[in-house]
């Protein structure tokens, strides 16, 4: 368990975050997005070329268990456009 000693703001003083709910809701999902961002990044340096596209990379990040609305988000991208590229099988559309 830990707990917060010296805060200066009045409610974390003392409170614990392992039952602090609120704090839990807020940051481990940044802490998640920040972390599959972060292995992303070395991945797309370490194997260029495994990825080099968007679909790639989103597969990439669920394979890791990240949500698709946020593995689209981290790839640059929508989960719909997302969507639309595993439908096409990863190939992008052609503009008229």
């Amino acid at each position: 368990m830990i707990r917060v000693h010296g805060a200066t703001s009045g409610n974390l003083a003392g409170s614990s975050m392992a039952d602090d709910t609120s704090v839990q809701e807020i940051w481990l999902p940044v802490i998640g997005n920040a972390l599959a961002y972060l292995c992303l990044e070395t991945f797309s340096e370490k194997y260029p070329a495994k990825a080099d596209t968007v679909l790639k990379k989103v597969k990439f990040l669920e394979g890791l268990g990240v949500p698709a609305k946020d593995a689209a988000g981290a790839a640059g991208s929508t989960v719909e456009s997302v969507r639309v590229l595993k439908a096409k099988g990863g190939k992008r559309g052609s503009r008229k």
